[in-house]
């Protein structure tokens, strides 16, 4: 037997040792002071043994079913849940206090979230314009290009037809004023030129 079992067993002989001598002790006082013939031990006796029984059977009981063992696990198991609602509960007070912390500051937080928005909006709009004259100044200037090259084709056609029209016309003043002999002096005088250029 180990020694925690022979301490408890000691433990448990003493202690049903030192209550059969009070029961023993109670015993001696009720005798004496009974009236009468009939005898108190029989009644006295069958309690005596009741009580043995009944501490005997709970003593099996509780080495049976480990009942310290079940309160032990049970008190640290309560314990180990106070401490964690405990944890819990220093959580829970310092989320809080973060949020009321965030709460008072949730103005400020409001008003510089408002005025990034505003810079960016204004940041925005300044760019749509500048790209908006960008692109303004661009649609210009080939507006100003394609103008230029209708007036250059203009000017180009009317210089063509103004030239056709002026062959035309010399054509038709000379057939009107040269006669045949200016014709044939006109074709002798080519003649001679080419045969000067061989």
């Amino acid at each position: 037997m180990s020694w925690p079992k022979r301490n408890r067993t000691r433990r448990l002989l003493a202690t049903i040792g030192w209550c059969s001598s009070v029961i023993l002790m109670t015993a001696g006082v009720v005798w004496a002071s009974s009236e009468g013939g009939h005898s108190m031990w029989p009644d006295f006796w069958q309690r005596v043994l009741n009580f043995a029984i009944l501490a005997g059977v709970l003593i099996f009981v509780f080495k049976k079913f480990n009942v310290k063992a079940f309160f032990t696990k049970r008190t640290e198991s309560i314990a180990n849940t106070l401490n964690e609602l405990e944890v819990k509960k220093k959580e829970a007070e310092k989320t809080y206090e973060e949020y009321k912390q965030k709460l008072s500051q949730l103005d400020k937080e409001t008003d510089r979230i408002l005025q990034e928005y505003i810079e960016q909006g204004e940041r925005e709009k300044t760019r749509i314009i500048a790209n908006a004259e960008k692109a303004a100044a661009e649609i210009r200037q080939q507006t100003d290009i394609a103008i230029e090259q209708e007036i250059k084709s203009a000017k180009e056609g009317l210089q063509q037809e103004i030239a056709e029209l002026s062959v035309t016309a010399a054509e038709v003043l000379l057939k009107e004023k040269i006669g045949e002999e200016d014709q044939q002096k006109l074709v002798d005088d080519f003649m001679t030129k080419v045969a000067e250029a061989k």
